[in-house]
C-alpha cells in the first residue's frame, strides 16, 4: 500500500520543514499535539499539519511515521509508539530518523518490531525545509524502500543495501565531523578569550587560516542548537567506542555543548537566535553562565 498519510514528531525545526514539504508535495500529514508546546503548536499549524491529538490516532490513521526528536527521548518516544500499536492494533511503519547509534538504532527496532510494527532505520544529513533545504533521508534494513517513497516530496531519500545500523552509522560518522568540529572551534575560542589571546587568535588566523576563520563564523548561532547536540555528541562517542576507536573525543564534544547549553544565550532556539551578534560577543556570552 503506497504512503499517503505521515506522521511527524514532533513539528520542531527539521520535524515542521520536513512535514511541510511533504504537505506541498501532495501528502496528508499528521501529529499528536498533546502536552506539546505553544511552539510546537504554532510551527505544526504554519505548516498545514493536522493534529491526531494523541499517539493511538496517530498511528491508526498513518501509514509511516517519522521519529525526529532530541536523541534521548528516541526511545522512550519509541516504546511509547510501540504500546500505541499494540492498543490499537495498526498497521504502521516506523522510521527513527534521530542522531543516534547504530547500537540505540537497533534496540529501538526491536521494541517496534515486537509491537508488530515495521521499523526503518533513518539518519537525517542537511538543513531544514524551513529554510530551503532539502534534507537526505538514508534509510536502511528491510522497510526501507516504505521510506524511499518519499524521496523527491520535499526530502531525498537514499535507500541503502544492507541491514538496520547503516543508515544511523553514515549519520554518526558524518556528524562527527561536522559537529565534532564546531565543537573544537567553540572550545578553540572560548579557550583562547579566556587566556586574553582572542586577538591574537584571530589576527594569526586571518594571515594563515582565512578559510578556517570564515567556517568559525557559524560558532556564532550554535547556542540554538547546544540542546541538541549534547546528545548526539554521547551517542556518537558510543558509536566510536564499538567501532574501536576513542570515544573521547566527543565526550568532550559533549561537554563542550552542555557548557554553551547552560550559558547566558543557551536559551536561545533557531528562532530566536541573535544573528546580529558578533562571534568574539558570542563567544564572551557561552563563557558566562545562565542567572
Amino acid at each position: 500500500m503506497a504512503v499517503e498519510t505521515v506522521g511527524v514528531m514532533s513539528p520542531g525545526d527539521m520535524g515542521s520543514g520536513v512535514g511541510g514539504a511533504l504537505k506541498k508535495n501532495g501528502l496528508r500529514v499528521l501529529t499528536a499535539l498533546d502536552g506539546r508546546s505553544y511552539a510546537s503548536r504554532k510551527r505544526a499549524a504554519e505548516e498545514g499539519f493536522e493534529d491526531a491529538g494523541s499517539l493511538d490516532e496517530l498511528v491508526k490513521q498513518c501509514d509511516l511515521v517519522l521519529s525526529i526528536l532530541v536523541p534521548s527521548e528516541a526511545h522512550s518516544f519509541a516504546q511509547n509508539i510501540a504500546e500505541a500499536i499494540v492498543r490499537t492494533d495498526a498497521d504502521v511503519a516506523f522510521a527513527d530518523c534521530n542522531a543516534v547509534s547504530p547500537e540505540t538504532g537497533a534496540l529501538i527496532g526491536e521494541v517496534i518490531t515486537a509491537a508488530g510494527g515495521k521499523f526503518i532505520d533513518a539518519g537525517i544529513i542537511g538543513g531544514t525545509p524551513r529554510r530551503g533545504a532539502t534534507p537526505r533521508f538514508y534509510a536502511s534494513g528491510e522497510h526501507a524502500p516504505k521510506l524511499g517513497e518519499l524521496d523527491g516530496k520535499g526530502i531525498s531519500v537514499p535507500v541503502m543495501d544492507g541491514p538496520i545500523g547503516r543508515a544511523s552509522g553514515l549519520k554518526m560518522v558524518y556528524a562527527s565531523l561536522t559537529k565534532g568540529t564546531a565543537a573544537l572551534y567553540a572550545s578553540t575560542l572560548m579557550t583562547a578569550k579566556s587566556l586574553d589571546l582572542y586577538g591574537d587568535l584571530i589576527a594569526e588566523l586571518e594571515l594563515s587560516q582565512q578559510s578556517t576563520l570564515g567556517e568559525m563564523e557559524r560558532i556564532k548561532t550554535v547556542s540554538a542548537q547546544a540542546f541538541r547536540w549534547i546528545g548526539e555528541m554521547e551517542e556518537i562517542a558510543a558509536t566510536f567506542s564499538a567501532a574501536g576507536s576513542t570515544p573521547n573525543i566527543h565526550t568532550g564534544a559533549a561537554e563542550i555543548f552542555q557548557k554553551i547549553a547552560d550559558s547566558s544565550i543557551g536559551h536561545e532556539r533557531v528562532d530566536s537566535v541573535d544573528k546580529s551578534r558578533s562571534l568574539e560577543d558570542s563567544i564572551t556570552a557561552m563563557l558566562h553562565p545562565a542567572e
